[in-house]
């Protein structure tokens, strides 16, 4: 026993690493068994292993492997003491298997190794009704024979009497499909086959065929058989003798409404017999007028032909044969009655030759048989017939697209009748579209089961694909006129409108629907002519409902950026027509939608295909317009799927596609781009009313940790975007012009429109997401500074002057400094909202801010930069316990860069009274700056630039700093030593060391100088307004007596200390820095009238 169950173990192992011998020695074993109950005892435990290992390989590729394990699975699976071992779901894999390998397999020997093991199992009914469609399905292809092997052929009979034996009701039930294949091979000429066949009926006829009293009350059966020969002999005559003809009928009129589902089967097979009398091809050709092998251009007419068919009996012959059709399908009947009525319906349209395929034809025949079977829905009891009228559909479809002259004929029929199918008309629109909308809309039923309606989904979409590919071959035909291809469009969008309106108004119940609805619009974008969807000729309007519901007009609260929306009842371009909608489908899903991230990759895939086939302005101005109808945070992640079409989209552009799109001269593009890009930020400036009780909650929602995570992916898909865009040499769309100028500027407009309603106070009033404004605004300021700081790196503009001075140069920068300035303006205001997330976008905001002042070099960039800067910078360097460390460096390297880039210049900065003006807040507040790194910085720059100046004009906000500083010798001022004072004054007045500071009302600024002896140290190159060339005039003791009265008095007119001087102008140009009174002291003729006046 030992021994057995260690030969099992092998096997197992074996099975992975040597299939061959792993099998050849299980099938030793089994053969043993059969006289050994300890082995045969071994193999019942180890049987659930062996079975799911063998169920894997019976359908791999190796023959030799494969036929084996098939061996192998029929003995375990045929064995009473095996067999019952097998639990229930591992004995379901096998059938299933089984039944896979049947249908799948091109190797005769495993065909029928699978049939037979079908034949020999012994399961218990209870389990073979769980696989018994798949079961029968694949015995039925063996009856079949595809692969022509006789063996085959037995096999499958076999199987079919033990499925008979086995579950004899449902074999019953289902012998109108297995029972044609096996009549047909009674009249194979193969006398083996027919052999077999006969076999078969008769050990099955008992169990299949009830007792006649309960089948045959009446001897209808017989009745019935007897009619549908009769009127086979008739043939033709039938239409003749009417008399007869309308008493023969009769009889079925009253078999077709029998309870008994055999008796209606009956009735339908004789019908057939109606069908061979009435429809004949001598009976079309005389009826046409035509011969046959015209028939494409018969049935293809509208004129005459139909005229002449309608006019004879033909169309009372077709209207009487299928009214009990029509009957049988429209009702509650057996599922064996159903197949039967699509039987007999399926040849009267193999008998119908290529009349079939006439308008007046498919409305009488077609149309009634596909609308009843496709309303039936992909029910489990009806799914055969839904399959094979889908089938039968797709067919009719595809025969636009095949080669008329080689294809003409369906590949698909119920009981191999083929069906000749002609390329369909612009006039057949409203029958398909029919269907098609028949097949879509149990997807909306509320109560259908989820697999049934992704099964009519598929369906609907698949048949939708074969249509649009006769409409692409209308379209591409020059023949088709423009009223043909006005009135396909038409049908075409109302029948997609219908769809997406069915969506909307279910409110999003179902994912499956609303996926499939917006498969559909991709699929006319994708497979239809371009040239035609975009083209400016076929105009359609936008009449469907929701735009016109949904569509909120916020456009108004955006004015400053110029944006312009299509409206309900516009006349668009078919492309246009398509992508509105397909926004209009999307936009009403929320991030709770089911499937929802399904939408935004469809969005996003559908996006790019748009842009690259047609034309990108359009439908990004488009697409811009309708996102800012709807501006809601939620919104946003229609703007994310969007702005990845848009990158994907450049991504994927050429160098000659993109010299195309900066050829636009009216810079729609450019401007939509821009567009696209702000929405984030108008959709978090965007206020609306707010109750006051609302408040806090409201901001509680602000700074959730979701909220959060969406602004985040926001933008980091803004930054992918701009840094594509930027990559794509996309930025510069002209010589004067850039994205990043166009963009800084409708951002400043939207945080200046923020910023207006924080200083006014409305926000009691409003409810805004400022805080988001905040963040994505950082994000913007760092990537587009980013960016200029690799324009300015690849421009050189910091070496190049003469560019440099050029105003254009800087248009862009300058842009781009004020966006900046506007953040750190909004960034302060918010700092108590949310400390941590502002600090942190602040503090990459300064750091990048320090990247870019290192590039600068030249004075119109630098005096730019700090001029715009410095009013948002004057109030981050004032002191605030709340920020932290990093943002605190940040803004030290900052204030150091720029000091530092303010000495670098070249040419060098002149450190006059102007600039001095232009620094005087910010020195204010840093020269004594609570921190001491900060101030120590902006003391070592006074002394090195202003500290060395003799002639400057101090601004009154900076005296009482100065005066501090000074007296505390951390700051220099510069004296001016005059020699004349050394000789009026004595040597302990000239050695004593003197501040004068004095004012003027001189434009609101004041004067100080520092006078001293420094007769040692005074250096020429220091004297104002010294030359070489000028000699200084010789004074008497009375005219020095009177410089020195004016000089120093002891109070002047405006009530001044001693030593005050007044001015009544002030030249801040370093070049000329004489004063007024310079002019005096050394003009002779003035000192000379002054001294007549006084004498």
């Amino acid at each position: 026993m030992s021994s057995f169950c260690n030969q099992i173990e092998e096997i197992k192992s074996l099975i992975y690493s040597n299939k061959s011998l792993a099998y050849s020695t299980l099938s030793h074993l089994q053969e043993q068994s059969v006289n050994d109950p300890s082995l045969l005892q071994t193999l019942a435990d180890n049987s659930q292993d062996l079975v799911s290992l063998i169920t894997v390989d019976i359908s791999i590729d190796d023959e030799e492997v494969a036929a084996q394990a098939l061996k192998c699975s029929g003995f375990m699976i045929y064995h009473p003491s095996l067999v019952s071992t097998i639990p229930v779901d591992d004995a379901n894999l096998v059938l299933e298997a089984l039944a896979k390998v049947i249908m799948s397999t091109k190797i005769k020997s495993v065909c029928n190794l699978g049939v037979w093991c079908i034949s020999m199992q012994q399961f218990e009914a209870s389990i073979l009704v769980g696989c018994f469609n798949s079961v029968l399905q694949a015995v039925v292809h063996a009856l079949d024979n595809p692969i022509g092997s006789l063996s085959t052929t037995f096999e499958a009979m076999q199987a079919v009497m033990k499925l008979a034996a086995q579950l004899s009701e449902r074999m019953r039930e289902s012998s109108h499909i297995w029972a044609p294949p096996v009549f047909r091979r009674l009249l194979s000429i193969d006398k083996r086959e027919r052999d077999i066949s006969e076999r078969c009926l008769l050990k099955i006829r008992p169990t299949i065929i009830p007792p006649p009293p309960a089948l045959s009350k009446g001897l209808k059966i017989q009745t019935l058989q007897a009619w549908g020969w009769f009127i086979r002999l008739q043939g033709s005559h039938a239409m003749k003798y009417r008399h007869l003809t309308n008493d023969m009928l009769k009889v079925p009129e009253k078999t077709f409404s029998d309870h008994n589902p055999q008796v209606q089967i009956a009735s339908l097979v004789a019908w057939e017999g109606l069908v061979d009398a009435f429809i004949h091809p001598a009976l079309l050709t005389s009826e046409t007028n035509e011969p046959i092998k015209n028939g494409i251009q018969q049935v293809r007419t509208s004129g005459g032909s139909s005229c002449q068919i309608q006019a004879s009996g033909f169309s009372k012959s077709i209207k009487l044969i299928m009214t009990p059709l029509i009957g049988i399908i429209s009702s509650k009947c057996d599922v064996s009655v159903y197949s039967s009525c699509l039987k007999t319906w399926c040849y009267l349209l193999h008998k119908l030759d290529i009349s079939v395929n006439h308008p007046w034809v498919i409305e009488l025949v077609l149309d009634p048989i596909f609308g009843a079977v496709f309303r039936f829905g992909p029910d489990v009891k009806t799914f055969w017939l839904w399959n094979l009228c889908l089938d039968l559909l797709d067919d009719f479809i595809l025969a636009k697209c095949r080669n008329l002259d080689h294809e003409t004929s369906s590949q698909v029929s119920h009981h191999s009748t083929p069906i000749k199918w002609l390329p369909w008309t612009i006039g057949q629109l409203d029958f398909l579209v029919k269907m098609m909308d028949i097949i879509i809309s149990h997807a909306s039923i509320a109560t259908i089961t989820p697999e049934n309606r992704s099964s009519a989904c598929d369906a609907a979409l698949k048949i939708f694909r074969s249509f649009l590919k006769g409409v692409q071959m209308d379209f591409r035909s020059s023949s088709t006129k423009y009223n043909d291809i006005m009135l396909c469009l038409n049908t075409l969008l109302r029948f997609i409108k219908k769809i997406c309106e069915d969506v909307t108004s279910e409110g999003g119940r179902s994912s499956e629907l609303h996926h499939t609805s917006l498969q559909f619009l991709e699929a006319v974008v994708q497979d239809l002519e371009p040239s035609i969807l975009g083209s400016p000729l076929y105009k359609v309007s936008l009449n469907f409902t929701c735009i016109h519901l949904q569509m909120v007009d916020n456009i108004r609260n955006v004015k400053y950026l110029g944006i312009s929306s299509v409206a309900y009842m516009d006349m668009v371009s078919p492309l246009v027509y398509l992508s509105v909608l397909y926004i209009c489908v999307v936009i009403p899903s929320t991030p709770a939608t089911r499937g929802m991230e399904l939408l935004l990759q469809g969005l996003r895939r559908f996006f790019k295909t748009i842009l690259l086939l047609y034309d990108p302005v359009e439908n990004l101005s488009v697409a811009v317009g309708l996102l800012y109808k709807h501006m809601e945070f939620r919104h946003l992640d229609i703007w994310t799927a969007i702005a990845k079409g848009l990158e994907d989209f450049f991504n994927g552009l050429t160098v000659k596609d993109l010299s195309l799109l900066k050829m636009d001269s009216n810079r729609d593009f450019p401007r939509a781009v821009c567009h696209l890009l702000s929405y984030p930020f108008v959709v978090c400036s965007c206020s609306w009313p707010t109750q006051k009780k609302d408040s806090g909650s409201l901001k509680e929602s602000l700074v959730s940790p979701e909220r959060k995570l969406k602004l985040q992916q926001v933008a980091e898909v803004w930054k992918s975007l701009y840094g594509a865009l930027c990559a794509s040499k996309f930025n510069k769309f002209s010589e004067t012009s850039s994205l990043t100028e166009e963009l800084c500027s409708m951002l400043n407009g939207c945080v200046d429109q923020n910023i207006s309603m924080l200083d006014h106070g409305t926000e009691q009033y409003f409810h805004r997401d400022d805080i988001g404004l905040t963040y994505l605004s950082g994000t913007a300021v760092t990537c587009v500074m980013e960016q200029q700081i690799l324009t300015l790196a690849a421009s050189s503009v910091g070496n190049n002057v003469e560019h440099a001075r050029d105003p254009k140069t800087f248009s862009g920068i300058k842009n781009s400094l004020e966006f900046s300035s506007r953040f750190l303006k909004l960034s302060w205001s918010m700092m108590e909202a949310d400390p941590s997330t502002i600090l942190f976008v602040t503090s990459r905001v300064f750091s990048v801010l320090v990247c870019f002042v290192r590039c600068l070099h030249t004075k119109p960039s630098i005096l730019s930069f700090i001029e715009t800067i410095s009013c948002p910078l004057l109030q981050w360097l004032s002191h605030r316990e709340t920020q932290e460390a990093s943002t605190n460096e940040q803004l030290h390297h900052l204030w150091s860069e720029i000091l530092s880039c303010l000495r670098r210049c070249q040419p060098p900065i002149v450190f006059d009274s102007s600039l001095l003006k232009l620094q005087a807040p910010l020195l204010e507040k840093t020269l004594d700056h609570p921190k001491s790194t900060i101030s120590e910085l902006t003391v070592t720059f006074w002394n090195s630039t202003y500290g060395k100046q003799i002639k400057l004009d101090y601004p009154e906000s900076l005296l009482d700093i100065l005066d501090k500083l000074s007296r505390n010798k951390r700051i220099n001022l510069q004296t001016k030593s005059l020699p004349f004072l050394v000789k009026c004054h004595s040597i302990s007045e000239v050695t004593a060391q003197r501040s004068r500071v004095t004012a003027t009302n001189s434009r609101n600024s004041k004067r100080v100088e520092l006078v001293e002896d420094t007769a040692n140290q005074f250096e020429p190159e220091n004297r104002l307004g010294s030359s070489s060339k000028r000699k200084r005039v010789g004074l008497t003791e009375h005219q020095k007596e009177v410089r020195r009265a004016q000089q120093g008095r002891g109070m002047d007119c405006s009530g001044h200390g001693p030593g005050i001087r007044t001015y009544t102008s002030v030249d801040f140009s370093q070049g000329n820095e004489d004063s007024q009174e310079s002019q005096e002291i050394r003009d002779p003729e003035s000192i000379l009238e002054l001294l007549r006046r006084t004498a």
